[in-house]
């Protein structure tokens, strides 16, 4: 089969041999492995690198950050300072927002929950959904926002699959009563105050009286 192939690149020569002859030698150094953007955080807490908007945590709305986009991962720094790295989506379109980086700030804010424009990635699960919609019915709308705000700063610190087994339990018949306090007795019980022991400080000066007394000497007949 060589010389198929020799026999085929044969043709291929003369254009070969122009495009040898215009073609520069690579630059020394290596290549960069990265791209590097400068991205603003928006009101929503999020960056927009190519197409694809992230999440970073709420306290950086409004500051200017610089990224450097991997093959699979983002790096962003503020200055020479490494702040976060987060996966790179692989699509070119869409947002990839993770709750822990604005639940604080809505907790702070919990009106605009229901006018966040990514809301509904705020739903890591159905189960998590299921809760929001229990929550609401039974508090109402606004007081149920914020017992599910609670139940996501609740997951962010145990883990969502902590929580996930809780509300399968209470979300399942016969239906228990339950509430994010609960969950948080259960999944973070408090510690117990350890016993302090008083310390032991020898008292040093009634050896010295000791040593001070004359010793006694019995005489012998």
């Amino acid at each position: 089969m060589h010389w198929v192939l020799e026999r085929a690149n044969q043709k291929r020569q003369e254009k070969l041999a122009a495009e040898l002859a215009v073609m520069k030698p690579l630059p020394p150094t290596r290549l960069s492995e990265y791209d590097e953007l400068t991205c603003t955080v928006g009101s929503a807490s999020t960056i927009r690198v190519k197409k694809v908007g992230y999440s970073v945590p709420a306290r950086l709305i409004g500051q200017e950050l610089k990224v450097e986009v991997y093959e699979r991962e983002l790096k962003l720094y503020t200055g020479r300072e490494l702040l976060l790295v987060l996966p790179r989506h692989c699509g070119d379109r869409g947002v990839v927002l993770d709750y822990r980086h604005v639940i604080e700030h809505l907790l702070r804010k919990p009106g605009a929950f229901e006018r966040y424009r990514y809301r509904e990635q705020l739903f890591p699960s159905r189960l998590f959904r299921e809760a929001y919609d229990h929550l609401v019915a039974k508090h109402g709308q606004r007081s149920g926002t914020v017992e599910y705000l609670r139940l996501l700063k609740l997951a962010s610190e145990v883990g969502e699959s902590e929580v996930e087994l809780m509300l399968v339990d209470y979300l399942s018949p016969p239906y228990p009563a339950w509430s994010v306090e609960l969950f948080r007795r259960s999944l973070q019980p408090e510690a117990r105050p350890c016993m302090e022991l008083a310390e032991l400080e020898p008292e040093c000066r009634s050896y010295d009286s000791l040593l001070s007394v004359e010793p006694e000497v019995a005489y012998v007949r």
